[in-house]
């Protein structure tokens, strides 16, 4: 319900984010492909969280490999000299996409 919602509320109307049929028979993937920017929105909000609930002044990231859903995933941080890095990574603990984030 996620993905699809995300779909609509960004008018993103690429199947491969709510149509398990299409994105399995016809592209061929395994499930439903996450929105590289909803795991940045995932990130960024952790990043937050993790801070005081304090906004980045600065937030970058990449995607770095497809997350299906289906499996599990997890949000991640490490603090460092500059701020904070961030990644979500697919059940395979496989970084799906990064980002960092400073104050």
């Amino acid at each position: 319900m996620l993905l699809f919602r995300y779909s609509a509320l960004t008018f993103n109307g690429h199947r491969i984010h709510y149509d398990r049929d299409y994105v399995t028979k016809v592209e061929g993937y395994p499930g439903l492909i996450f929105h590289g920017p909803l795991q940045a929105a995932l990130l960024v909000e952790f990043a937050a969280k993790l801070h005081g609930d304090s906004a980045p002044k600065k937030f970058s990231y990449r995607g770095v490999q497809p997350l299906f859903e289906g499996g599990e995933f997890s949000i991640n941080a490490n603090e460092t000299h500059a701020g904070m890095e961030l990644w979500i990574a697919n059940a395979e603990r496989q970084p799906t996409m990064k980002g960092t984030a400073t104050w």
